[in-house]
């Protein structure tokens, strides 16, 4: 992963690559739209970091609307605090979040985590849109581990149908499941604790034992119709 930037040697560009230096990302610099938009297919880009001064207004937001139509790629605009027509035109054309200057490393890279973050809750939503749009948003932003999500989904790919612990084992951990190899079983109790402390119910997965894990979404909506009919 790397952050790739359109910056010229302005005071305030040394402080964004300090900032990103800091977080061990790589950092690609460009001087030339054509340039960031090779790069941007080229590489697997995490950033976009644009400053206004870079290049005049027009061709910035010219700029965003071309990376806009090539990927879903999120952009932050550095801009100056009188440039407010321009942080508005760049959120029309596709930029994502601006940041007006001075700005401090830390709001810098507390800016660039929230963007980071909501891209994340965006992919883990995706993972699990063969699930209804409500289940779909409150499993996405559990902190479950990137194993933790793979096995949700893996299971919730196969609603209803049991999924063996050998199977699990070795399409979500690749590896092949030993006799005393408890390592599945205790991804499975995390994803139902944390489920739980949302409010969700931990019977949508459930153990069928000798055989392994079921998968049902609808488990916890059943239970409540259950109980307004007692």
């Amino acid at each position: 992963m790397s952050f790739i930037a359109l910056i010229n040697n302005i005071s305030e560009n040394q402080k964004v690559a300090q900032a990103l230096e800091t977080s061990s990302k790589e950092i690609s610099y460009h001087n030339d739209a054509e340039s960031l938009l090779a790069n941007l297919q080229q590489q697997n880009v995490e950033l976009v970091i644009l400053d206004d001064q870079s290049l005049p207004h027009q061709d910035i937001l010219a700029l965003i609307h071309r990376i806009r139509q090539k990927v879903s790629t999120p952009i932050l605009l550095l801009c100056e605090p009188t440039a407010h027509k321009i942080a508005m035109d760049a959120l029309k054309s596709g930029a994502d979040l601006y940041l007006y200057k001075p700005f401090s490393s830390d709001s810098l890279m507390v800016h660039i985590e929230a963007v980071l973050r909501r891209v994340d809750l965006e992919k883990k939503r995706l993972s699990f849109e063969c699930c209804g749009e409500q289940f779909s948003s409150m499993i996405s932003r559990l902190p479950l581990t990137d194993t933790e999500t793979q096995l949700v989904q893996y299971l919730s790919q196969r609603n209803g149908d049991i999924v063996s612990k050998a199977s699990l084992q070795k399409n979500v951990l690749k590896k092949e499941l030993t006799a005393f190899d408890r390592n599945l079983d205790v991804h499975i109790s995390n994803i139902r604790r944390k489920m739980s402390k949302v409010g969700l119910s931990k019977s949508h997965i459930k153990t069928v034992h000798g055989k392994g894990y079921t998968f049902s979404e609808r488990v916890k909506h059943l239970s409540v119709i259950a109980l307004c009919l007692l």
